[in-house]
């Protein structure tokens, strides 16, 4: 079992936030566990992981083998675990962070507005981008787009003013100025025709042959193929951050013997 240390963090992370109920067992799951790390580094808390704009918004790829990795030992993370970081300012924003989730996410399964807000985040880092073409890049990835049109534009005018009130996007004086989505119109992708009914056979039995990198690909290539998306380069703008910011937590004894019970793999 060849796994991480950053996986022991996720998982202290995740119990932290309500309602995040980790588990990669379905496609909801997956983008439950992207849009709230996601959410957890905009408020300043960087873990190490880097997103682009993808299938259904913001989307990383190591977040995802994390994700199968902690799935091996997330059974040993005790109920109540806490991630507590070093630094106050790291962690004062952390808690913010937990607050605002909270505030959008009434259950496990209420997605759309946390999809919504890291969405929005991530498109409003560029000024080109008027808030009308973020809105509507936003709603046209999400289910049901055009028929919930109203709906889902009405959630990205409250998200974006909620986002605005905690300094998470930039403002936008009098007219949203001038351009539209990255890259003017569209440009052709790669769109998945093909893919194996028996996906979680093949996800287990490349975890089991310690491939996490070869599962993470694989159920994001059938996720791609369920909800009919097109296979896109990664757009503009990238959410990045430098690595010497990734956030410290402090000494927990439980987590070290979890840390422990991981790194022994390596002798």
């Amino acid at each position: 079992m060849i796994i991480g240390p950053s996986a022991v963090i996720l998982g202290y992370v995740l119990k932290s936030i309500p309602n995040s109920a980790f588990t990669m067992a379905g496609f909801s799951d997956r983008l439950r566990l992207q849009k709230l790390i996601y959410l957890v580094e905009a408020f300043g808390v960087y873990l190490g992981y880097d997103y682009s704009w993808y299938l259904r918004g913001p989307y990383c790829t190591s977040l995802a083998r994390s994700g199968f990795e902690l799935e091996q030992i997330v059974g040993r993370i005790p109920d109540g675990a806490e991630a507590r970081f070093l630094s106050r300012d790291v962690q004062e924003r952390f808690d913010r962070c937990v607050e605002f989730v909270g505030s959008i996410m009434k259950s496990s399964d209420d997605l759309d507005r946390l999809e919504i807000a890291a969405s929005i985040h991530l498109l409003a880092q560029d000024a080109k981008i008027p808030k009308e073409g973020v809105f509507e890049r936003v709603v046209a990835k999400m289910p049901g787009g055009e028929d919930r049109r109203a709906e889902l534009l009405g959630m990205c005018e409250g998200m974006w003013d909620a986002l605005l009130a905690r300094s998470l996007i930039p403002g936008r004086e009098g007219a949203h100025g001038p351009g539209g989505p990255p890259g003017g119109p569209a440009e052709a992708g790669y769109r998945v025709t093909a893919a194996p009914a028996s996906i979680d056979q093949i996800r287990d039995s490349m975890i089991g042959k310690q491939r996490y990198g070869d599962a993470a690909m694989a159920v994001t290539l059938k996720d791609l193929y369920d909800n009919g998306q097109a296979l896109e380069a990664n757009s503009p703008p990238p959410f990045t951050h430098s690595p010497d910011r990734i956030a410290q937590l402090e000494s927990d004894p439980k987590r070290n013997e979890i840390l422990s019970f991981v790194m022994r793999q390596y002798r």
